[in-house]
């Protein structure tokens, strides 16, 4: 009797067998690439950030960054929940952009600018790029200024140059009295009479294209890019017409 109930066993065991190895087993689908993000990242590097009034922000040497950031397209929708840091410093989101202005020590601008971006569900994403130049009004100084007089814009970069945009208004009322682009020399005059008495002015100066840099691979959609745009400006005060000294 144990003979036949050894063949039965065996028998089962084949089955059993032939059964598994006639099963496939279903191929891993591959992991799903994130959705490539949009990102614009645009820094400014504002130098002499001066104001006379109230002696406020003077000689301030700031970098301020922006950052857009977008799912699939620049026409998707914005990612709010995103951790952005620029120079150890965390971007704030408003809005529909990221924005942070880092204050720096006038003798030690970076060279360079290396910024994270944090997303859900995907690797963090590094860029690191050159800040090329940074451009510098050197006169006038915050100071009291007579209308009466031509006033002399000189300004300088510390690397590369470039042609600037000038512009002269009168911040309290945001009338733009002077204005010059494309400018290839280092300086320039305003007349006396385009310059308001009793006010306070502002000039404004910017180099007149951006340094840019589209963005590539499999992270980001098509026209990411970054931007950057040296510009730099001075505040200062004029006196009424026959005031002999300062207020």
């Amino acid at each position: 009797m144990r003979k036949p109930i050894f063949s039965i066993a065996s028998l089962v065991l084949a089955a059993a067998g032939a059964l598994a190895a006639g099963q496939d087993v279903p191929e891993q689908a591959p992991a799903k690439a994130p959705e490539p993000l949009f990102v614009r990242l645009s820094v400014y590097p504002p130098a002499s950030l001066s104001r006379y009034d109230y002696n406020n922000d003077v000689d301030l040497t700031e970098i301020r960054i922006y950052v857009e950031l977008r799912r699939g397209s620049q026409e998707g929708p914005a990612v709010p929940d995103a951790v952005i840091t620029a120079l150890g410093q965390k971007l704030d989101y408003l809005r529909d952009y990221y924005e942070k202005r880092i204050s720096l020590d006038r003798d030690k601008r970076p060279a360079e600018v290396e910024i994270e971006i944090a997303a859900k569900g995907r690797p963090p994403i590094k860029e690191r790029f050159p800040v090329p130049a940074w451009l510098d009004l050197t006169a006038p100084r915050p100071a009291v200024v007579d209308p009466g007089q031509d006033l002399t814009v000189r300004w300088a970069y510390d690397h590369y140059s470039a042609p600037v945009d000038i512009n002269a208004y009168d911040f309290r009322t945001g009338r733009v009295f002077f204005q010059r682009n494309h400018l290839e020399q280092l300086s320039v005059i305003i007349p006396a009479s385009d310059i308001p008495p009793s006010t306070i002015v502002r000039i404004y100066v910017i180099q007149s294209w951006l340094y840019k840099r589209f963005l590539s691979g499999p992270d980001y959609a098509r026209g990411s890019e970054v931007n950057v745009i040296p510009w730099s400006q001075v505040f200062v005060r004029t006196k009424e017409p026959g005031q002999g000294g300062a207020r």
